[in-house]
């Protein structure tokens, strides 16, 4: 009896469901009204997306000039590749209260609608998570399909080079 009660125990828990990750779609908002996360692990689910989408995640900073100039290109690269799984997210690692409220208006003024959030987590561990070599600078982006990852430790000066991030990885 002991026996087919331990068979039946291990049996059910063989059975357990895997856990899911939370989509993008429930950690992101709009680029008008971005949620605030404190925390790394909270918006973790967002490296691992498995699906035919390819993601490109740009990690910026309203006082990080080479992250203003770049946020136009990533805006453009949305809108001329919509009708492809390709998605653009911002994530702003501003941390001062002040930075964070102009966030909504600064993106607004420059046109950029793409789906944000912003992580006030100021531990460095998250970063060599991602990345082992992720000293923290920005903008850094992660380009991502599955298992394919890219990391850009630079920002992107022009449209062609922010189209050539990406393009390797849809259709794949």
């Amino acid at each position: 009896m002991r026996l087919l009660f331990l068979t039946m125990v291990i049996a059910f828990l063989g059975c357990e469901q895997p856990t899911q990750v939370a989509p993008v779609s429930q950690l992101i908002g709009p680029a008008s009204a971005p949620p605030v996360y404190g925390s790394f692990e909270d918006v973790q689910p967002l490296f691992q997306q498995r699906n035919d989408t390819t993601y490109l995640v740009n990690f910026w900073a309203t006082w990080c000039k080479p992250c203003l100039e770049e946020l136009p290109l990533l805006q453009q690269l949305s809108d001329e590749h919509r009708d492809q799984p390709l998605e653009v997210i911002l994530v702003s690692l501003d941390t001062e209260p002040g930075a964070i409220d102009r966030i909504p208006a600064y993106l607004a003024s420059r046109n950029i609608d793409l789906p944000t959030l912003v992580l006030t987590d100021e531990r460095k561990s998250w970063m060599r998570e991602l990345d082992e070599k992720w000293n923290g600078a920005l903008p850094t982006t992660f380009v991502y399909r599955n298992d394919l990852r890219y990391i850009y430790r630079r920002p992107f000066r022009t449209l062609p080079d922010v189209v050539g991030a990406v393009e390797p990885l849809l259709g794949k």
